[in-house]
């Protein structure tokens, strides 16, 4: 899934990417950020915009690379692809992990230009199903959420911290699959 934001705001850079850093703490495991350098002074007139690579096509005929080009085409559950922000102010990789559930991998690009800010997020999710747990997962989703929802919720955590900055202003651009409600749990608690 990928969605991206608009951000108005006359906030420092230091001041979104650590309220974009803050949001989506509060539903992974592990945050990995980078704050690339900014040579140029001069501001774009129109944001960056996230690309998507594919680890297995570099890997080519490696043991490697052939080992997960035969798990894809067998249904296999690794990916290998990755978000790329080239020239973003801000970068994030952030794992959410719940063994015998779900897996998340979450990417988020904080581009500058001259009106505010773009943030481009990228997800990559993985639903454990079936097997003799799916009752007991089915019984926590009904009480706690669903993992889709919990994804939507990191995304949206996002940018409600970002949004929290004085004078700033968050608009919803463009992104598949449309965002949801969140899971009721979180929306009972206001968190």
């Amino acid at each position: 899934m990928y969605h991206i934001f608009d951000i108005k705001t006359a906030a420092s850079t230091s001041s979104v990417s650590k309220a974009a850093v803050d949001g989506l703490g509060k539903n992974t495991n592990q945050i990995n950020q980078n704050t690339p350098l900014q040579m140029s002074t001069a501001l774009p007139a129109t944001p960056g915009r996230f690309t998507i690579s594919d680890m297995s096509d570099k890997l080519g005929g490696t043991g490697l690379g052939v080992m997960l080009q035969m798990s894809a085409m067998q249904g296999g559950g690794i990916s290998m692809k990755a978000a790329s922000c080239n020239g973003a102010v801000w970068t994030a990789r952030a794992e959410r992990t719940i063994s015998g559930s779900s897996n998340l991998t979450l990417y988020g690009c904080l581009y500058r230009y001259q009106s505010g800010y773009h943030l481009d997020t990228y997800a990559i999710f993985q639903k454990v199903e079936g097997g003799i747990l799916q009752v007991s997962r089915d019984i926590a989703n009904s009480m706690i959420g669903t993992p889709e929802e919990w994804v939507d919720k990191t995304i949206m955590d996002m940018v409600r911290t970002i949004e929290a900055i004085p004078n700033t202003k968050v608009t919803h651009i463009e992104g598949q699959p449309e965002i949801g409600n969140g899971p009721a749990i979180a929306r009972l608690t206001n968190k």
